[in-house]
């Protein structure tokens, strides 16, 4: 049986955020992935029958279960994004 709780390593590994303008573009790359796996859950439940009671527990779920997924970092969209965002930030520690 396959396991599906443990991350696939990336070819690359995601750089640290060190400054707070690298920390805030990060976090915006996890609301963003949050966002993406919401919405990929939500099309997933509707090949699911459900009942109107569980609607409103459900919807609350939803949102926390796409954050905690996106705050794990086992999709890696977070990180490829801000790989790709962050080489656009002004350089403010003096590194080449």
């Amino acid at each position: 049986m396959m396991r599906v709780d443990k991350p696939i390593p990336s070819n690359t590994t995601p750089a640290v955020p060190r400054t707070p303008e690298q920390k805030r573009l990060y976090e915006a790359c996890q609301q963003l992935e949050s966002t993406f796996l919401l919405q990929l859950w939500r099309t997933m439940q509707r090949t699911v029958p459900q009942s109107s009671k569980t609607l409103n527990y459900a919807e609350m779920f939803d949102f926390q279960f796409a954050e905690y997924l996106a705050m794990r970092g086992n999709f890696g969209l977070a990180d490829q994004l801000y790989q790709q965002l962050s080489a656009h930030l002004p350089d403010t520690e003096g590194e080449p």
